[in-house]
């Protein structure tokens, strides 16, 4: 049972393909405000909401390669900087907020694949850093509560208590994906107010299982992903429950004759591990961010993709294409009786949180391209 406890989200903050950040209210799902990137301004990365409402953020200085913290607050629409970490910009991956003592942490891969932490406490003061002397060599996403660190790596998540006056770590737990029946890229964790940990796995691509499509080709009687759970497992990683998993694959076939003609390869039909329609609001199409935490529910950014093949006799999608329908979505995960549903589903025009592009095929007859005429939540049209 997900307790209620002091903490929730007022916004949902968003990200985009390109690195952009929004910031959306909550109930009425209305754009607040956006942190824009570009190739000359500081990059913005790693947001988190705080017990007050205000967002932290970090800003990467181009001109000293340092981090600073920036936090800003909506009743006043004041902009400040924490403080800044005085670290050339190599190995940091994530940033989490602790509600249970309000601190913002930045987390830093280095030294050989060290895991170190940064926070601030007093106004003003420099960072304080803490090497919990955790190796790997790649780590994906962390989070932290209290002395509790849960962090990822490859396929797995592994679960540490680091006391902060000694500097002394004990690592408790590991699981890996496969331990959960579940296969792909962990995008996200959270620790919920119970101690629950919330993470996202996403199962996204072409022939293999990889973050995203890409350029890849998709051939004739190929295997396509778009899938994607939330793993919710008990504070000591003792106990797990998975949730809109799409398990099995279905065969998606062209209609109309199954032939070649001449040089041009017509599909046939592919695999795909893809929810079905009926499925679209109980299952995830691939798992970006956990956006927002509320007492009872969590909303996540969702991406990825249906297929659909050509109608070879009737010619219905022109040049005998097949396409792709692009799905950016926010499902909410009702923590009560873990319902999952649709809150809203953004156009590509208007926010795509993933930038999906496929082709395949012998002839640029066989492009896929993204469409945002399929929507998930109301059927398509």
């Amino acid at each position: 049972m997900i307790l209620e406890g002091i903490f929730y989200s007022k916004y949902m903050l968003l990200p985009d393909y390109s690195g952009n950040m929004y910031a959306y209210d909550y109930l009425t799902c209305t754009e607040k405000k956006t942190w824009s990137t570009d190739s000359i301004s500081p990059q913005y990365s790693y947001f988190a909401e705080g017990n007050d409402g205000s967002i932290y953020y970090t800003k990467l200085d181009q001109s000293t390669s340092n981090y600073k913290i920036y936090n800003y607050n909506f009743t006043t629409n004041n902009e400040g900087i924490k403080f800044t970490i005085t670290k050339t910009n190599t190995g940091f991956f994530d940033g989490c907020y602790d509600s249970t003592t309000d601190i913002y942490w930045l987390i830093r891969n280095t030294d050989g694949g060290n895991l170190y932490l940064y926070k601030k406490n007093a106004e003003g003061a420099s960072e304080e850093e803490y090497n919990t002397g955790i190796t790997q060599n790649s780590f994906g996403n962390c989070a932290v509560r209290g002395e509790n660190l849960y962090y990822s790596f490859d396929n797995s998540i592994e679960y540490a208590t680091f006391d902060y006056a000694s500097g002394t770590t004990e690592v408790k737990a590991k699981k890996t994906l496969a331990d959960f029946g579940v296969s792909g890229t962990i995008t996200d964790m959270a620790v919920l107010e119970d101690g629950t940990v919330a993470v996202l796995v996403r199962s996204v691509g072409v022939g293999t299982e990889t973050e995203g499509f890409g350029n890849m080709s998709l051939k004739d009687k190929g295997t396509v992903y778009s899938r994607g759970a939330l793993v919710l497992l008990s504070s000591d990683l003792s106990t797990y429950e998975v949730y809109g998993w799409k398990d099995s694959s279905r065969e998606i076939r062209a209609t109309g004759k199954d032939t070649q003609t001449g040089t041009l390869t017509e599909w046939t039909s592919i695999t795909a591990y893809i929810p079905e329609y009926e499925e679209r609001n109980s299952h995830f199409y691939g798992p970006v961010k956990i956006v927002a935490i509320r007492p009872k529910e969590l909303v996540i950014a969702d991406c990825g993709a249906n297929f659909v093949l050509p109608d070879y006799d009737g010619k219905k999608n022109g040049k005998r294409n097949g396409k792709m329908y692009a799905h950016n979505r926010l499902m909410t995960v009702n923590l009560r009786n873990f319902a999952i549903g649709c809150k809203k589903e953004f156009s590509e025009s208007e926010l795509k949180f993933k930038d999906l592009m496929i082709s395949g095929g012998s002839t640029d007859s066989y492009t896929i391209q993204a469409s945002s005429s399929y929507n998930a939540c109301e059927g398509e049209k």
